[in-house]
């Protein structure tokens, strides 16, 4: 076999998929020409292969750094497992990176922890001193013994004082230092280094080994990073701006000095949501208002207070007033929505009162309000840093944090922002550990491009890759990518013979109609003849949590089968370890989940771990205000009606996309999907207008769709696995 070259030298894979060496090709020729690629593939065709080898190439021949981020633990996992393939015959440095807290021996926060690192520095320079000044205190012991000189003695006896001072004073700095960071500024670097390099180390492996050391493995890691060509990590080191700056400066990189792959990149817009939304709770507010009086002589006299309290008492007032007949009762530790905007015309009352109220209290505009905010924050900083000293210093045991600017900056930022439609206002009320309830202001972001768009603007080249990329000209408007783009995307390539896609014509199961009598025993019916027909393991994605909930007790107890639930609030990792168990061995297990929790994506269900999935009703998200609130803001971004399929259809289709996907994984596995609800039926459209999902699959998967009575599912799968049991003969 001849030497692989270029890019192939980092594809370790004997023969490719189909489609796999094009791709490759393209995105090779995408990334010399600094392009953000868009590439779709079906689930189990090599898409990470496919991006990481001619990225890999790029970076080495450019001198970029390949930073692969993934929302999934699973995906994380795979990458690892594919980096030390791809490391077996390449000097490639990798390197995995994990949230701080998950590898911080101490459990300290970030803040606390840059504090404590300072501290550190400080004792190590105090060390050199001290090694000095006894240096040079041996050097004039040894000369007073050759000329008695007198004032040898007095230079002596004066550094013996310094040394005593810088003895003390390191053993208080010690004692606020971290002594993990210690050992590895004092350790060889280069011993660590071959160490990492030699294989792809996990965050794990890394932090046993500083343990065993008594060191840090995360402050190793940072250290060594600049070193790394392959970077492996989660979404919030690169959407989170200020952690990727971070993360820039400890590989000593400039944003155009990387090349970014995003896995799963149809959830980039809901997590860089949650990366630029902004909250405040009352309880910050009244640790604010009372900082304020515990420094008023310092304080500018602004009436900082008075606005404080000002929106303090909105926030109290509003939730009081607007708690309808025993809903108060109800209100429980989750996080509760109260409308204060409406989702569609943004009239937000909190602000509008705000403002007539701070007239009122003599303010003259909104003009003088900021700029009463701005002295306020000002001074919150200027009090940030003395409480920094103060714990560096050891005078406080506990790294204090001004409320007052984090107060400051969040009213600046909400009265310009609470009625631009890329914004929702809502007022959150939970109960807190005395069972009080207390309420918090959220200013929700519809639209995050303000995450997006610079990030993908700055970086060297992007690919965004995903079995559920398209539309593609959604993903460009929604996440704002301005530069030239690459689109790419493959069909699956495995024979069709092997898979069946059946869409069942039950009653569409909408939220009216789901739980009556007849459709409720059509769709019965049918689960009970997939789950009996199957050969081999099934998985059932229903619309809620309830309802599969409600069909768990159901199945299992008419089946002398294993029947496995997805719990809320339950780890699903040893339930899936059992299910998959039972599906290699040969068994039958059934899996019940719903289709927006953590079963649906990054999870492989190959070779026998799963033969059938059925998707029950189509799921679409709750639409709650948020979620009307994120359709309107699409519809005044991209025009009217762009806001069902932005928000709501497109998303939706692809976790239905994304939890078929689970089943028929390589050219030789086989599998069933069952979509179950009249509105995945091909003559839906005429029947259900926009809440037909049929013409919402790509082409090619939707000519896969068969329309099949309930009463014929079962001869359905009783053919297709008699046919595919023959041929695995």
């Amino acid at each position: 076999m001849s030497a692989k070259s270029g890019y192939m030298k980092y594809f370790p894979k004997d023969a490719c998929y189909p489609n796999q060496q094009d791709a490759m090709d393209k995105i090779h020729a995408a990334l010399m020409n600094k392009e953000i690629i868009l590439f779709e593939g079906a689930c189990g065709t090599g898409k990470t292969l496919s991006a990481l080898a001619p990225a890999l190439q790029v970076g080495k021949q450019l001198q970029k750094t390949v930073i692969i981020a993934t929302n999934v633990h699973q995906q994380m996992v795979q990458f690892i497992n594919e980096a030390r393939e791809i490391k077996q015959d390449n000097d490639v440095k990798v390197a995995v990176v994990k949230g701080k807290t998950t590898m911080c021996p101490n459990g300290v926060d970030y803040d606390e922890c840059a504090l404590k690192r300072e501290n550190t520095f400080e004792a190590l320079e105090l060390e050199r001193e001290i090694a000095l000044k006894k240096q040079e205190m041996k050097s004039a012991t040894e000369n007073y013994k050759r000329s008695r000189d007198p004032a040898l003695v007095a230079l002596r006896d004066a550094l013996s004082k310094e040394l005593e001072v810088a003895e003390e004073k390191i053993r208080e700095v010690r004692n606020r230092s971290c002594n993990h960071l210690y050992e590895v500024l004092r350790s060889d670097s280069e011993s660590f280094r071959q160490w990492l390099f030699a294989d792809v180390r996990t965050p794990e492996e890394v932090n046993d080994y500083a343990f065993q050391k008594g060191m840090c493995g995360y402050e190793l890691l940072k250290r060594e990073l600049k070193h790394a060509d392959f970077v492996i990590c989660n979404y919030h080191h690169v959407l989170n701006s200020d952690i990727f700056m971070t993360v820039l400066n400890w590989l000593e990189k400039e944003p155009q000095d990387v090349i970014t792959i995003f896995d799963e990149a149809h959830n980039i817009e809901a997590a860089a949501r949650s990366h630029s939304s902004l909250t405040i709770t009352e309880h910050t507010i009244e640790k604010a208002i009372s900082e304020i009086e515990a420094n008023m002589d310092q304080m500018p006299d602004g009436g900082s207070h008075n606005l404080f309290k000002i929106l303090l008492n909105i926030i109290k007032d509003t939730y009081n007033a607007r708690f309808k007949f025993g809903e108060r009762e109800r209100i429980g530790r989750n996080w509760y929505d109260m409308r204060i905007s409406d989702p569609y015309e943004r009239n937000d009352m909190v602000s509008g009162k705000f403002l007539r109220l701070a007239k009122e209290s003599g303010f003259g505009g909104e003009e003088e309000i900021q700029k009463t905010l701005s002295e306020a924050s000002a001074f919150g900083a200027m009090l940030d840093e003395n409480f920094r000293e103060q714990y560096k210093k050891g005078l406080s045991k506990v790294l204090k944090r001004s409320h007052i600017r984090y107060v400051a900056d969040f009213i600046s930022s909400y009265l310009v922002l609470a009625n631009n439609p890329n914004y929702y206002p809502i007022l959150n009320v939970r109960r807190d550990m005395d069972n009080e309830i207390y309420g918090r202001l959220e200013l929700f972001t519809c639209i995050p491009k303000n995450v997006t768009e610079p990030l993908l603007d700055s970086v060297f080249s992007a690919i965004l890759m995903s079995a559920t990329m398209r539309p593609f000209d959604m993903i460009r408007s929604t996440l704002g990518i301005g530069r030239e783009v690459r689109e790419i995307a493959y069909g699956t390539s495995f024979p069709e013979e092997k898979r069946l896609t059946i869409a069942v014509s039950v009653p569409p199961l909408f939220a009216k109609s789901r739980d009556d009598p007849q459709t409720l025993q059509a769709v019965e019916e049918v689960i009970f003849d997939a789950v009996e027909n199957s050969q081999g393991n099934v998985i059932i994605f229903f619309q809620s949590y309830y309802e599969a909930k409600r069909y768990y007790s159901k199945i299992d107890a008419n089946f002398n089968i294993p029947v496995f639930l997805d719990e809320v609030g339950v780890s699903s990792q040893e339930v899936r370890e059992d299910f998959f168990r039972i599906g290699e061995d040969g068994g039958k297990a059934v899996l019940i989940s719903y289709l927006w929790g953590t079963l649906s994506e990054g999870i492989d269900y190959r070779d026998g771990r799963g033969r059938t999935v059925i998707i029950v009703g189509v799921g679409y998200p709750a639409l709650n205000d948020r979620m009307h609130a994120v359709e309107s803001a699409y519809d005044h971004s991209f025009g009217y009606g762009a806001g069902w399929e932005y928000a709501v259809q497109v998303p939706t289709v692809r976790k239905i996309r994304q939890a078929m996907g689970r089943v028929v994984r390589s050219p030789v596995d086989y599998g069933v999907r069952i979509l179950l609800d009249g509105r995945y039926l091909t003559d839906a459209p005429a029947k259900f207008g926009k809440f037909s999902v049929f013409e919402a699959f790509p082409p090619e998967e939707r000519e896969e769709f068969i329309d099949v009575e309930p009463e014929k599912v079962k001869y359905s799968l009783m053919n297709f696995f008699q046919d595919n049991a023959e041929d695995s003969y």
